[in-house]
């Protein structure tokens, strides 16, 4: 039984023997009768002091959790309006905010170097781009119209004066202007009335704008880390946007796999993840072509799929952040194609939810093509591949464990009071979560509870993204919807 604190009033003997005392005194019978000698009791007064002090704590203990209870509530009281008596226009306390939610220690590299480009000399167009995204993220985080509406002035403004700015090749060249390019998708990302059901998302608008411009700063050798790091963000949209939609391999894919530039060194994925896209290629031809694929290639496949498989859960375990969080960008470990820093045990934890969740793609596919090998029969011996069908669930309990880590979930999934950086962690497990929310092998309550995290962190980090795929999709068509994708 576990000791709630009252000390035990046997003898020391008997307490070191774990028996029940007689307590007589002076002497225990237990320990005379046995020819031990009895060490005695403790005194009466130890065992009340010990009492006293136990109480004492728990009322320390009580008061110091209530003060910080206290000062959390204060600091999201003050954190919930904007103030009015401080001399601060929006655009600032917004983009404050907005630091805070995206760009503070986010791991994700173009969302670190926004604040680099936070000045007077930024281009007109990255200017009224960022105020204009900053300002539509605290709109629907604070839920003030006001604020929206200045959102979508500045909104209009950066695209006039992008517009302006191609017309100029030396405004042009400008790196902030690429910053803002990708911005204006962010601020889609953002506000979700502008999404549509099909498979471009609305926030992708500006996807080729930026790929062109990619190429044209190529062409003038002005490549540099920046357009890395854009090119970066772009694959992962590509990556996301391939494994879930109907079409594995859209427009925006085979533009991205077609662009070329002189810093671009390698394959455009790490050799993993692009084993898993190449696998997912040949899953699809072997179904969706008049090819009528033998069970002896059907059956390699599968075994192609579990040894990819295998190799994505080394590769998630072997993530590992640095062990010193304030080195420079270019010294910081990366992971899941270069797209994250590895810096915090935050980023550390996404990177490994997302090669989880390309993983479980992966052992989808493989579950399909195993169901297609046995239904045509055949002894273990000629299918010669070892399948467990659980994989996909301890798959998902390892993406929802991550999650948690990211979130601060726990056990009772409750959320801890700092939600610093929550913008990018919003933005980097959307991916994790649409899986569970869409996927057939997740059960109804994996399934709400994704629902729930969807919605929670749409509503506290403004990404309308999230809000609108928990509340526009029937859960009655989750099933269906998925289903389309294999």
């Amino acid at each position: 039984m576990v000791n709630v604190g009252r000390r035990s009033k046997s003898c020391f003997m008997c307490r070191e023997r774990r028996i029940k005392c007689d307590l007589q005194k002076p002497s225990c019978q237990r320990c005379t009768q046995t020819g031990r000698p009895c060490p005695g009791y403790p005194e009466p007064w130890d065992v009340v002091l010990r009492m006293q002090n136990k109480y004492a704590e728990n009322k320390v203990q009580a008061r110091i959790q209530k003060a910080k209870t206290e000062r959390m509530e204060q600091a999201r009281r003050e954190a919930a309006t904007i103030p009015r008596g401080i001399h601060m226009t929006a655009e600032v306390h917004s983009w404050n905010r907005f630091y805070q939610d995206y760009a503070n220690h986010s791991g994700i590299t173009l969302f670190n170097v926004l604040p680099r480009f936070y000045t007077s000399s930024s281009s007109t167009c990255f200017q009224e781009a960022l105020h204009a995204v900053t300002l539509v993220s605290s709109a629907r985080q604070l839920q003030q119209s006001g604020l929206m509406v200045q959102a979508r002035r500045h909104y209009g403004e950066a695209i006039k004066a992008l517009n302006a700015t191609l017309d100029d090749t030396i405004l042009t060249a400008d790196d902030s202007v690429l910053v803002a390019l990708l911005l204006l998708s962010l601020f889609e990302m953002i506000v979700p009335e502008y999404f549509r059901k099909d498979a471009d998302f609305q926030c992708h608008i500006h996807f080729r704008g930026a790929l062109l411009l990619l190429r044209w700063r190529a062409e003038r050798a002005l490549g540099s880390e920046l357009d890395e790091s854009c090119f970066m963000f772009l694959s992962h949209i590509c990556l996301m946007s391939m494994f879930l939609n109907n079409e594995p391999f859209d427009v925006k894919w085979l533009a991205l796999e077609r662009f070329a530039a002189p810093w671009i060194k390698g394959p455009l994925l790490e050799p993993i993840l692009g084993r898993a896209v190449d696998f997912k290629r040949r899953a699809r031809a072997q179904v969706t072509t008049d090819h009528h694929p033998s069970r002896i290639e059907v059956i390699q496949l599968i075994k192609d799929g579990i040894a990819i498989s295998e190799d994505l859960d080394a590769t998630a375990t072997s993530v590992k952040s640095s062990s010193n969080p304030d080195l420079a960008s270019h010294q910081q470990p990366t992971a899941f194609n270069n797209m994250f820093e590895v810096s915090t045990k935050t980023t550390e934890a996404i990177a490994r939810s997302l090669y989880q969740t390309v993983r479980f793609h992966v052992v989808e596919l493989v579950s399909s093509l195993v169901a297609f090998v046995e239904e045509g029969g055949g002894t273990c011996h000629e299918l010669n591949y070892q399948f467990n069908p659980s994989m996909k669930d301890m798959i998902l309990e390892q993406v929802c464990g991550e999650i948690c880590a990211v979130l601060g979930l726990e056990c009772d999934y409750n959320i801890e009071a700092d939600q610093t950086g929550i913008g990018y962690q919003a933005y980097s497990l959307f991916w994790p979560l649409l899986v569970l929310l869409f996927s057939a092998s997740v059960g109804n309550e994996k399934r709400a509870w994704a629902q729930e995290k969807l919605r929670f962190i749409g509503e506290i980090s403004g990404l309308g993204l999230a809000t609108w795929a928990a509340g526009s999709i029937n859960t009655s068509s989750l099933t269906e919807s998925y289903t389309k994708t294999m």
